[in-house]
């Protein structure tokens, strides 16, 4: 249905903007350097009965995808826009669906805090999330069938989809409790002081050589005290919401409570071992639904007067972008001095004029050489 004020005219243009302002860069994102340097590499759909995917150093379905696109167009370009059409439309056909009545705002959010994330680093998982944004109608629906070969295709891709595995076990997550969550947290990060995770995993994935070598390096990012604040920042606002909607009560359907509790598991696992949180990843949609959800119910007429619940989640909504701005400025200069996170996606360019800026390639160079690819 059309709504009044040419809403639906002004959702296909924004999508439209957002998936040619991604696909047609030229040299802009971290892994997408990473990923242009190996794309001549890959072999077209003719070549892949010969290709050796037991020894790639990527799963068997990114290979594929750009196989697909070489024998098309042997130029990186048509893949970034391929990659670009199917994220953006997975992630607007999302917020459409589940946050009808404010998908604009959830929108918002996203192109302001993970456009540039999903679209132009993590190019492999946010194709993983993107999957898992459509098997979201049969998570819902309890249908586990078409769900976990959802699942099967995102790991294919991927090995981080496993996180979509557990995710019908969230359903433990039956109703929001602020307590609750607390009790999680503090439970997980005790354990995590305990238990060596990085050697657990490494006892029950030893005999996969790549796995091995993924956890080992990973090992190194455990968290000081510093990591564990800087972690617990980022969580807080998902809480100060889990709050209120406890307070006051709020219930909808399809609010995706189980699943936001559900990230209490991996912030805590994240403020141990820091490369953890790239899971949150896949947790990153259903907290944008659930955040615009809960505000516009606050700011609502029967919320009208509640002030605490009003202030609670302004100060949830400043937190949550002064962790966005932590996130795009923060200092990379060991990498290459002189240099802010930022400076992978700033300043543009595109394809239509294909210039090079010197110090994202001076700083992704060293980036590569000290990086591992996950």
């Amino acid at each position: 249905m059309v709504k009044a004020g040419g809403e639906k005219g002004w959702y296909y243009f924004n999508l439209l903007v957002l998936i040619l302002f991604a696909g047609l860069r030229y040299r802009i994102g971290g892994d997408t350097l990473l990923y242009m340097g190996m794309f001549e590499e890959c072999p077209k759909l003719q070549d892949l009965k010969y290709f050796d995917f037991a020894s790639a150093q990527y799963n068997p379905l990114w290979y594929i995808l750009n196989g697909l696109s070489r024998s098309i167009y042997d130029d990186f370009f048509l893949f970034q826009l391929i990659h670009a059409f199917i994220v953006n439309v997975s992630f607007f056909h999302f917020f459409r669906k589940y946050c009808p009545r404010y998908y604009f705002t959830a929108i918002l959010l996203y192109y302001i805090g993970y456009f540039c994330y999903f679209n132009m680093e993590v190019l492999r998982e946010s194709l993983c999330v993107s999957v898992l944004l459509w098997a979201t109608t049969f998570l819902l629906s309890r249908r586990w069938v078409p769900y976990y070969a959802l699942c099967l295709i995102a790991l294919l891709l991927h090995y981080s989809a496993a996180i979509m595995l557990l995710f019908p076990f969230l359903y433990i997550f039956k109703r929001p409790s602020c307590l609750w969550e607390i009790v999680i947290l503090v439970v997980v990060v005790v354990c995590m002081s305990v238990v060596n995770l990085p050697v657990l995993l490494l006892e029950m994935f030893g005999i996969n050589e790549q796995l091995t070598t993924l956890i080992s390096v990973y090992m190194d990012d455990q968290r000081n005290i510093v990591g564990i604040i800087s972690e617990f920042l980022n969580y807080l606002p998902i809480l100060v919401c889990i709050w209120v909607r406890e307070r006051y009560s709020i219930v909808e359907d399809r609010d995706f409570t189980f699943i936001v509790m559900g990230t209490v598991v991996v912030y805590g696992l994240a403020m141990n071992l820091g490369i953890l949180n790239r899971f949150i990843n896949y947790f990153v949609p259903f907290i944008i639904v659930y955040v615009v959800n809960t505000i516009y119910r606050v700011l609502s007429w029967e919320f009208r007067q509640r002030q605490v619940s009003f202030v609670a989640c302004l100060c949830a909504l400043l937190l949550y972008n002064f962790n966005l701005i932590r996130f795009y400025t923060s200092d990379l200069s060991d990498v290459y001095p002189g240099t802010r996170a930022y400076v992978k996606y700033h300043p543009y360019h595109s394809v239509l004029d294909k210039e090079i800026d010197e110090h994202r390639e001076r700083f992704i160079e060293n980036y590569r050489d000290i990086s591992i690819q996950f």
